[in-house]
């Protein structure tokens, strides 16, 4: 496994060091109290001075070698003083200062050459900002008129060596909330908010207003007192052919979209990011297919990475992260009832596979999961994955049967109609969206139902072998 191919672990085990108080920074240590907690509580086995060095440019990319060491020199003291001296644990926290030049200088060289990414932009040096400032009151000094006089005078007495990257001014940009509009003459301050004036409306039309009136007014919220009935699965859609339809349009509606968004055209969808292509197709065809659940008012759908709870409860530490989780709550805890794994549009074979690996996984986890706080009705209750492999979507369920044995099932596959196709594709892709519908009207009507295990010794350890 790669060094670092999982941020959240590393961010979970090391010892959370920076920045609780450093002489360069004006962070107090009371605001990071609950991060020095965490730390005396992390497994010994993780905490090295690589791992701490990394998560200390993980939160403060650009801090300085020397500004480093010392953060991580209290950290240590101040850990070590919950310590017995001469300690296991007492001497590995020594040890990472005594390994602060190597470690350091490894996970440097990791990041550059790109295996520890940093996120954070580079921030500007001072000389930099200087050169930048005399950039911008050149380009001030050129207009004669009495507002770029005034902004010249004022960029003028603004001292350098005041300014940080993280001030527009040391880029050339001037904000409107910036000391030097707001110190601006009243006439001289409307004459530079001109440009935007235009851009907002003047007012908002009295209908909306009205809408938005009725629509609070009118807000009733669904009955969440009332055990749903429990539900079987029979071979039969569980809502009206009313409602099936009103589903279906929602689902047409965002391949309408799709199929007029420039980003699905020939020329882009061989580079369409697997990011684009959530956002924009995947996650609203879910959505829409999803609406309006009954008993709903207790279901979300978490997107963008979320981890995994039911995952996280198994590892013992940080948990995989699914692009889409379906959850649902009752008596106060989360259940996760659908998992979904995207590619891009074009991918390779590999990525499918190993999709196909982590959608299996995280089903097996969810059920493990469930089981560990209710006990639904088995051969019927089944937590979804949800792939997309390219351009196919395709539906899995894990069920227990009646001798406790999961099974996993490969239910439906359909091409997503990412452009114009033909209408028994359509049909195929909106038929996979209520079958995962109906199925989870079911497992939603069963898990209030089930009953709760009566002691630890009915619950069970998860049988997903972690391989990570």
């Amino acid at each position: 496994m790669p060094l670092f191919s999982n941020t959240k672990f590393w961010r979970k085990s090391v010892l959370h060091i920076s920045p609780i108080s450093s002489p360069n920074t004006n962070v107090t240590w009371k605001e990071h109290e609950w991060r020095f907690k965490r730390a005396i509580n992390a497994e010994e086995e993780h905490i090295t001075g690589a791992s701490v060095i990394y998560q200390g440019i993980e939160d403060d990319p650009w801090v300085s070698k020397e500004e480093l060491r010392s953060i991580i020199s209290q950290a240590v003291i101040l850990a070590n003083n919950q310590n017995v001296r001469g300690s296991s644990r007492h001497t590995t926290l020594l040890e990472i200062l005594s390994e602060f030049d190597i470690s350091y200088k490894a996970i440097f060289s990791l990041r550059a050459i790109g295996v520890v990414k940093v996120n954070e932009e580079e921030p500007l040096s001072s000389a930099q900002i200087r050169s930048n400032i005399n950039k911008l009151k050149s380009k001030l000094k050129k207009n004669t008129s009495t507002l770029y006089q005034h902004l010249f005078s004022a960029v003028n007495r603004v001292s350098t060596d005041e300014l940080t990257w993280k001030v527009p001014l040391g880029s050339q940009v001037i904000a409107d909330e910036s000391d030097i509009i707001k110190k601006l003459p009243k006439q001289l301050r409307e004459n530079f908010m001109k440009p935007v004036q235009n851009m907002v409306p003047t007012t908002l039309p009295g209908f909306i207003r009205k809408k938005c009136n009725e629509f609070v007014r009118d807000f009733a919220s669904r009955d969440t007192n009332k055990l749903p009935r429990a539900l079987l699965h029979d071979g039969r859609w569980k809502e009206s052919n009313e409602k099936l339809a009103e589903i279906t349009d929602g689902i047409l509606e965002t391949l309408n979209d799709s199929w007029n968004n420039s980003a699905f055209s020939p020329e882009e969808a061989e580079v369409l990011n697997e990011g684009t292509y959530l956002t924009n197709l995947i996650v609203p065809a879910i959505r829409a297919s999803l609406k309006n659940l009954p008993h709903g008012k207790f279901t979300y759908i978490s997107t963008y990475e979320r981890q995994s709870i039911a995952s996280a409860d198994r590892r013992k530490r940080s948990g995989r992260r699914p692009d889409i989780i379906f959850v649902m709550m009752d008596r106060g805890k989360k259940y996760e009832l659908m998992y979904t794994e995207c590619s891009r549009l074009f991918c390779t074979e590999q990525k499918i596979k190993d999709d196909a690996v982590k959608i299996w996984r995280e089903t097996n986890d969810g059920m493990y999961w469930v089981y560990k706080g209710r006990r639904p009705e088995k051969d019927e209750f089944g937590i979804i994955g949800l792939q997309v492999a390219g351009s196919i979507l395709r539906l899995t369920v894990l069920i227990r049967d009646g001798a406790n044995v999961d099974r996993y099932y490969h239910l439906h596959e359909s091409r997503i109609p990412v452009q114009k196709s033909e209408p028994a594709v359509v049909a195929k892709f909106i038929e996979t969206l209520l079958i995962l519908r109906n199925i989870l009207i079911v497992n939603m009507s069963l898990l209030p139902h089930g009953s709760t295990p009566k002691s630890d010794r009915q619950k069970e350890d998860s049988t997903t072998v972690d391989s990570e």
